[in-house]
Parts: structure tokens; C-alpha cells; sequence
């Protein structure tokens, strides 16, 4: 504090006695740099990307791997905090700052590495078009094809991955994923995976809808990087609801909004009926505002007594929605209601059906699949 206020080119505004009161002051727009100790108590990537976004830098005092852990913008040592805030350069225009540390500013930091895997999020409007039999058909899929496969339930609404798999869930693997990310422990990520067999892992949901606050949207995100990391492909399964999060932190929705912004690929889910095909093309429009690239959409539950052929489908789509669905499953009742009661996949349930040989194709697709930016429907 006495170096802080002995310093001409320096003017110290507040010091807070928390970090709730950090993320105050950050927010009234009074302050440029934050001087934050590391060891302090609720400090976590959660706090540091709240006070990022009301536009103010972060200087970290402590260990550059905490910092770095953290993403603040600067680290320095605590007893020579004056030389540390001048490191950081600073705009006092009304832009807020970039999200992760600023290049070149973190000492020790390296600059972050593309990931490996690839992050296959599938979502679908409203409606039970069988999204989560179709995220966990298609983890199986690709985990059988070779690839190492992971399963994220981030379904902050009904999360039933670990019911389908038969798996205890009194412990949410993703709550417990999600914390010890916060805290900037990405790499104890996996220790929080279930093995449903070699080659195959999921992260199970929440055991109750109200926990949904324990998924922060930064925790989220480094969960699914760092699961990228160590396999092949992470399969993330999300809710319905698109509504924007409402600032740091966001709500209920915010799991939903950044799977689907970090994914490399969004496979949207459709049930082949009036009612499913309405909602299908109203959630396409819906999805353009949180994903401008061109997803991989499929028609599940496709039968003959809907009266149309899969051409007619897909060109309804096409039409209304500006996007060709790629792949149509077709029904298959028995399989999945069997493979739900025993907890097992569909494949273990019976590997000929005509579903599963769909679903292998669905993996193949999203396997090769780049994003195009979409282009505008001109009907």
C-alpha cells in the first residue's frame, strides 16, 4: 500500500477486503489494474474472468504457474508490486479486455497449444428428439472405431447419461471436473472420468437440476480443452435452452452456450415428425446467433408411417432452414428401450441394427467434417 501510494504514475482507488468486493469495484468502471495476491481465499478462474470482463487487468502477485493457472494478465512478485503493474499496458477506452492472459505479459506462461481432439458438441431444440441416445450412440461409435472417447453429460437441466450407462451418481464428475478447473488444477480433470470400458469415458452430469451454479462457464471450458488434450474426441452432451448467460458467470444456460462455442463440430438432433421438424428448423435460426458455422443436423426416429421419404425430410429442412440434414437414423424402439433397461449401448444391445449402422456413419461424417459459415436462406 505505501509503495502503491508513494508512486507518481500510480493512483490506488480501493483496497478490497475480498473478492466479491474485487469484482465490485472492477465493475463500476473507477479502475484500469487490479493487484491481486494469489493466495487469496474464493480466488479462482471463475473471479479473475469476472474482473477481466468489466475490462480491468489483472497482476497476479505469487508464483507465475498460479497466475498463469488462473489467467491474469501479469504476475509479479509481492514485494515489488509497483514493478509489476507497470508491465501491464493499459486501455481506458471502453472495450473490455480479451479473455485469457495477454501474450507476452504472464512470465513462465506459454502461449496456449491447439488442442488435439476434437470437441463434437450435439444439442437439439426442445421436444425429446433423443439427443442423449444419439451423444452417447455416437461416443461409442467413435471410441469403437479406435479413437479415445470421452462422454460429457453437461446437461444442467436432466442430465441421464449416467442412468442409460447404469452408473452410480451420487458424485457429478463434472461438478467435481468443474472445481478443480476453477481452481486451476486442469490437469486432476481426469481423474474425475468414469471408465464404461477401454477407450470409452464419461463425465457424468449433475444428480440434480438445481446444481446447475456449481458449472461455471470459464470452469466448463477448461474441462472440455483439457479433455481435448487427452483424447481423441470429447462427446458433449448439452440442454435445450439458448438464452445468452447473463454476465460473468452467466445462468442456467451458460453450460449449453459455451460447449457449444468451443466445439469444433455441433451435431443438432431432430426428431422426423410435424411437431419435431417445426421446432427443428425454429432452433436452427435460434442456433445461428451462438454458432455461425454450419452444423452437422440429423433426423432421428425416421419411420414409414410419417408418411414422407428421407428426401422429402431433408429438403423441408433444407428449404425452411437454410441447412441440408446429413444423416437420418431411423427408429428402432426395441434397441434402445433394451439398451436403456440393461445399461448398455446400443451396439452391445445389437450391432446389426440398422441404427447402429447409422450411427457408425454419424461418426464417420463428424470425423471429416469442416465448419462452412452458413449462408443466409434466401426463402
Amino acid at each position: 500500500m505505501r509503495a502503491l501510494e508513494a508512486a507518481p504514475d500510480l493512483q490506488l482507488v480501493r483496497r478490497c477486503v475480498d473478492v466479491a468486493e474485487l469484482i465490485a469495484v472492477a465493475q463500476t468502471g473507477d479502475v484500469a489494474v487490479a493487484a491481486v495476491d494469489l493466495s487469496a481465499p474464493g480466488l479462482d478462474v471463475e473471479a479473475v474472468r469476472a474482473v477481466r470482463a468489466a475490462g480491468v487487468r489483472v497482476v497476479g502477485l505469487g508464483p507465475a504457474d498460479r497466475a498463469s493457472a488462473l489467467g491474469t494478465d501479469a504476475v509479479g512478485a509481492g514485494d515489488d508490486v509497483v514493478s509489476a503493474l507497470r508491465t501491464v499496458q493499459v486501455s481506458r477506452g471502453d472495450r473490455p479486455v480479451p479473455d485469457g492472459p495477454v501474450d507476452g505479459l504472464v512470465e513462465g506462461a506459454e502461449g496456449e497449444e491447439p488442442r488435439a481432439g476434437l470437441v463434437v458438441t450435439v444439442w437439439s431444440p426442445s421436444g425429446a428428439p433423443g439427443r442423449s441416445t444419439v451423444a452417447l450412440a455416437l461416443a461409442d461409435a467413435m471410441a469403437r472405431d479406435g479413437r479415445r472417447c470421452v462422454l460429457v453429460d453437461a446437461d444442467t437441466y436432466g442430465g441421464a447419461q449416467a442412468q442409460q450407462l447404469g452408473l452410480l451418481d451420487e458424485v457429478s464428475g463434472l461438478m467435481a471436473a468443474c472445481r478443480v478447473a476453477n481452481q486451476g488444477h486442469e490437469e486432476q480433470v481426469p481423474d474425475h472420468l468414469q471408465v464404461v470400458r477401454e477407450g470409452l469415458g464419461v463425465l457424468t452430469g449433475l444428480p440434480r437440476p438445481d446444481m446447475w451454479v456449481h458449472v461455471r462457464s470459464a470452469a466448463l471450458e477448461r474441462v472440455l480443452r483439457q479433455l481435448a488434450d487427452t483424447h481423441d474426441t470429447v462427446v458433449v452432451d448439452v440442454a435445450s435452452c439458448l438464452e445468452a448467460p447473463d454476465g460473468p458467470g452467466g445462468g442456467r444456460d451458460q453450460a449449453t452456450v459455451t460447449a457449444l462455442t468451443v466445439a469444433d463440430v455441433v451435431v443438432v438432433v431432430g426428431r422426423a415428425d410435424p411437431v419435431g421438424l417445426t421446432r427443428l428448423v425454429r432452433g436452427l435460426h435460434d442456433l445461428r446467433d451462438v454458432v455461425p458455422d454450419e452444423p452437422v443436423v440429423v433426423l432421428n426416429q425416421v419411420r414409414d408411417s410419417i408418411g414422407w421419404s428421407v428426401e422429402q425430410l431433408a429438403s423441408t429442412v433444407h428449404r425452411l432452414a437454410g441447412v441440408r440434414p446429413l444423416v437420418a437414423l431411423p427408429q428402432d424402439g426395441p434397441t434402445v428401450d433394451t439398451a436403456a433397461l440393461r445399461g448398455a449401448t446400443l451396439t452391445e444391445v445389437d450391432p446389426r441394427s440398422a441404427l447402429v449402422a447409422s450411427v457408425r456413419t454419424l461418426a464417420t461424417l463428424v470425423t471429416r467434417v469442416r465448419p462452412v459459415t452458413l449462408a443466409a436462406s434466401t426463402t
